[in-house]
């Protein structure tokens, strides 16, 4: 994959004119802001629920000290954009959150322009419990030439149908730095709910500058609940020790096309970052149902990547397979992870440099009337991929292309159905591997219950040891470095 960024304009575009006017009055550190669309008035105070101001270019107008709460009324509507000023310190955060009993307070952005939230070389602030439509963005939070930007959290949004440019970064969530000394530290987006937006559902982009300097530390990207995304679901360049996990990602790669100007998508994937560990997601449905299929796998370690971890994940019906490895990247860790139905290729391994890849205790399902590639190369040379343990189950058929790719080690695997051209592997299993019910499976993580062996599995001890196994299977059982586990993603 290619990562193109949107250009100045398009970048100005979103911040809206806001920032084109004189700076805003500053007001007294750790007051609390009250916004009632409703009854409120913006002659008021604003310093109590009787008091309260009523729209939100009042909270536009002002400048926030750390420690500020600006907290608008549950159950209340806004049409407008919301730009926040002003930045918190370390321990006094700034706070957007609800106030009273009902549903969140809706802000409605015009259709297409714009960010609805937007905050612009800031640091310390705290966003929840928002519901945010229109616009061309989400949330767009933009560090230029700042330094480092601390503690930006964004907690139970409600994010949903954003039109934004399908060739561009517009999205759910656009979280972009720029400039070689501007990064993030302590970047959060929990528990939120993004539907229908174009074309990203979460992007953390460093594009133009691709500072080799300095990359965004401490992301977590965790607990989010994301459909119907245009292009990528969440997708993230130039971080270290970035974290992705307990999402749940249904059909992505919905509205981009092969044509021109239009990147490749993935479900969750890293591009340009360093000990990425991507973990309890699920993600399904990638490119079924879209304009096209072009990568469409559940996931992808991209251009630059060290050290990339993918475990414990559910990836089930995904148009463009489980996982694809290309540009370099290097030092990949693919570890009790379940596949069922991922078509074309389940593995995708590409281009020269990629390599030293390690694929372990994972379950791979291949469904009746399917025929999928375990092992697909079409360009470059991929070097140093080794499979242990897993189990090829192949209800259908499962073929074997290694193309190009170098030096790629078998061992300990298990292979049951329709297998072409199978590879050489020492110590084999080719029987029924006795799962609960394979291929039974469907949305939610609790169903992958179905990958669990039952008693008397041949599977059962038969693996071969692997240093640094993560210490435990998919279902959270211990796996020992002392003993010999079992084949698949379960070890009871």
């Amino acid at each position: 994959m290619i990562h193109v960024c949107i250009r100045t304009s398009a970048v100005l575009a979103v911040l809206g004119a806001s920032f084109a006017a004189a700076q805003p009055p500053t007001y007294a550190s750790g007051n609390t802001f009250y916004i009632d669309g409703e009854v409120g008035d913006d002659r008021n105070a604003g310093t109590s629920p009787r008091t309260a101001w009523r729209s939100l270019a009042r909270v536009n107008d002002a400048t926030f000290s750390p420690g500020a709460r600006i907290l608008l009324k549950a159950g209340t509507s806004y049409k407008g954009v919301l730009r926040l000023h002003g930045s918190g310190e370390s321990g006094r955060p700034i706070i957007v959150d609800r106030y009273g009993a009902g549903p969140k307070p809706r802000i409605l952005a015009p259709l297409g322009q714009g960010a609805v939230v937007l905050l612009y070389n800031v640091e310390y602030w705290e966003v929840s419990n928002l519901e945010l439509t229109g616009g061309r963005t989400g949330v767009f939070v933009y560090l230029k030439e700042f330094g480092v930007g601390h503690h930006l959290h964004f907690k139970d949004l409600h994010i949903h149908d954003i039109r934004g440019n399908l060739r561009g970064d517009d999205g759910g969530f656009l979280l972009k730095r720029e400039g070689e000394t501007t990064w993030f530290d302590d970047l959060l987006i929990e528990g939120c709910r993004i539907e229908h937006v174009d074309r990203n559902g979460i992007l953390h982009t460093d594009y133009p500058t691709l500072s080799k300097k300095h990359h965004s530390q401490n992301v977590v990207i965790r607990g989010n609940r994301l459909s119907d995304i245009g292009g990528d679901g969440i997708f993230i360049l130039g971080c270290d020790g970035a974290l992705i996990e307990r999402n749940v990602l249904r059909y992505a790669h919905q509205r981009v096309g092969r044509q021109k100007g239009e990147r490749a998508c993935a479900g969750i994937w890293p591009q340009r970052c360093n000990n990425t560990v991507i973990q309890f997601n699920e993600v399904s449905h990638t490119a079924v149902g879209g304009k096209t299929v072009w990568d469409s796998e559940a996931f992808d370690d991209d251009i630059g990547c060290r050290g990339t971890v993918f475990q414990y994940n559910y990836s089930h019906d995904n148009a463009g397979g489980f996982l694809l490895a290309c540009g370099g990247a290097r030092g990949t860790v693919v570890r009790y992870n379940i596949s069922q139905n991922d078509a074309v290729a389940t593995f995708s391994l590409e281009g020269n440099g990629t390599g030293n890849i390690t694929i372990y205790n994972n379950v791979f399902y291949v469904g009746p009337d399917m025929t999928v590639n375990m092992t697909r190369n079409t360009f470059g040379i991929p070097r140093d991929v080794r499979y242990f343990n897993n189990i090829f189950y192949a209800a259908g058929a499962m073929t074997y292309k290694f193309g190009s790719v170098e030096d790629a080690v078998f061992a300990n695997n298990l292979y049951f159905g329709n297998h072409r051209e199978r590879p050489v592997d020492r110590h084999a299993l080719t029987v029924e591997p006795l799962l609960v019910r394979p291929g039974g499976g469907g949305n939610g993580r609790n169903t992958a219950d179905v990958y669990k062996l039952l008693p008397g599995s041949p599977c059962r001890g038969a693996g071969r040891i692997v240093a640094g196994n993560g210490g435990r299977d998919f279902w959270g059982d211990p796996v020992p470095v002392d003993k010999r586990p079992a084949v698949g993603a379960h070890n009871p």
